[in-house]
């Protein structure tokens, strides 16, 4: 998500790592001088060449806005699990995570089922 905070100074990129579900926000400038995306909370990072494509496109949308602020007050809110179609896919960690949750589903099945026939005997 990109906000401006309420003292209305710098402008915010705020993000949830999907690894350890830390939240945490980066200012919007600090991003373009230094592109880093790193969580404060596991260390998680992301490939530097993802982080300069995000600050790329920020750039030009802010090229592209800035002309209308002379007519219109602008304000984007990007939701990353509220993305249109072909962007939707769920991240990888979380279909991993959703693999693993079915292995361990499966695990647990074939556990009953021996523990079943171990007391029918």
């Amino acid at each position: 998500m990109l906000s401006r905070n309420r003292e209305g100074s710098a402008m915010q990129l705020e993000f949830q790592c999907q690894k350890c579900e830390e939240s945490f926000s980066l200012d919007v400038s600090d991003v373009q001088s230094d592109p880093i995306l790193r969580c404060p909370g596991c260390g998680t990072r992301a490939p530097d060449e993802q982080v300069e494509v995000v600050v790329a496109a920020l750039e030009e949308m802010f090229a592209a806005l800035a002309p209308l602020r002379r007519k219109f007050t602008v304000s984007v809110e990007v939701n990353s699990e509220d993305m249109p179609p072909p962007y939707d896919e769920l991240p990888v960690v979380v279909a991993k995570a959703a693999l693993l949750d079915e292995e361990d589903s499966e695990d647990e099945d074939e556990e009953d089922e021996e523990e079943e026939v171990a007391e029918l005997e």
